[in-house]
């Protein structure tokens, strides 16, 4: 489709003034331009203008931005990934600051005493720490919370875990989660039937995700995974909405030795998945099979452990 550039100014709230200088400094040319000399553009050339508008909207002075979006090997998917990110995580640090700015408006009121270090709240967390400075530990291996439900309204939550274990096979009721690699590989098995009742009944083909890859586990999807790299990973997740993620790994980190697993019976542990909005259907990945046999051979269907 053609586009006058009238019609990309009236779009895009980009002036024709301004797509005028853009043309003539060499930052947006049309697909061509007519023999009145009107310009006319194009799909490519919409979606050049809405890398500069986000590159804009984050800083970047024009003539960065034409070397950036100049470069052989500039990548339209690559940069829009990373545009979401940086917006991402600038609305979680505004949220944050707006729950500081009102609990220090409550505090001045005297309305509600504030905490010294709550008045800093939202200003960063910093790599290796907690968002409440509170870091969980899951079988030894540290998860930190980065984005609390608190911070987003039950929207969201963002962990960082670094180890080698997913936890046991289960599937979430109302979250959606996805998995971003930061260091390591880690294997997947996702869906397949939710009643198996053998490891080797296993319905679903194993994959494997690298540093820079992402995996989406869709909501009653089964999904159990863990690092293969032979040595610690690190990834980042996030549930959405957030959930009873965060109380159910500060629950489950309070088993340090013996682990959970050695602690509550089976049943007890499928209730302590129930209660935090999921359903235990296995053993997590790497277990020894016989072992996982004599634990979940009579482990029920999906269907008979809905809360």
């Amino acid at each position: 489709m053609v586009y006058t550039v009238k019609r990309v100014a009236t779009m895009s709230g980009v002036s024709v003034r301004t797509l005028h200088f853009y043309d003539e400094t060499g930052l947006l040319k049309p697909a061509y331009q007519g023999a009145n000399g009107y310009r006319f553009y194009e799909e490519p050339q919409l979606l050049i203008l809405q890398q500069i508008l986000f590159y804009r909207e984050l800083g970047f002075e024009l003539k960065q931005i034409k070397r950036i979006l100049g470069r052989a090997d500039f990548e339209r998917v690559a940069a829009l990934q990373s545009h979401r990110k940086v917006l991402q995580k600038n609305l979680t640090r505004t949220r944050k600051l707006i729950e500081t700015i009102d609990k220090t408006i409550q505090h001045l009121k005297g309305t509600k005493k504030m905490k010294g270090k709550e008045m800093f709240a939202g200003f960063s967390v910093a790599a290796g720490d907690d968002r409440f400075g509170e870091p969980i530990k899951l079988g030894g291996e540290p998860l930190h919370c980065k984005v609390s439900a608190k911070d987003t309204d039950g929207a969201m939550s963002v962990f960082e875990l670094t180890g080698a274990s997913g936890g046991p096979r289960h599937l979430h009721a109302d979250q959606d989660e996805w998995i971003y690699v930061i260091h390591g590989e880690f294997e997947f098995l996702v869906g397949g039937s939710s009643g198996v009742r053998r490891l080797k009944d296993l319905a679903e083909k194993p994959f494997r995700a690298r540093a820079g890859e992402s995996v989406f586990l869709p909501r009653n999807v089964a999904h159990v995974w863990g690092c293969v790299s032979g040595g610690p990973g690190k990834i980042i997740n996030v549930y959405q909405p957030a959930g009873k993620m965060e109380e159910f790994f500060r629950e489950a980190g309070k088993f340090s030795a013996p682990a959970i697993h050695e602690v509550l019976t089976l049943d007890e542990l499928r209730k302590f998945f129930r209660d935090h909005g999921m359903t235990l259907l296995g053993p997590p990945l790497g277990w020894d099979e016989q072992l996982a046999e004599e634990l979940y051979a009579r482990q029920p269907r999906a269907d008979s452990l809905a809360p």
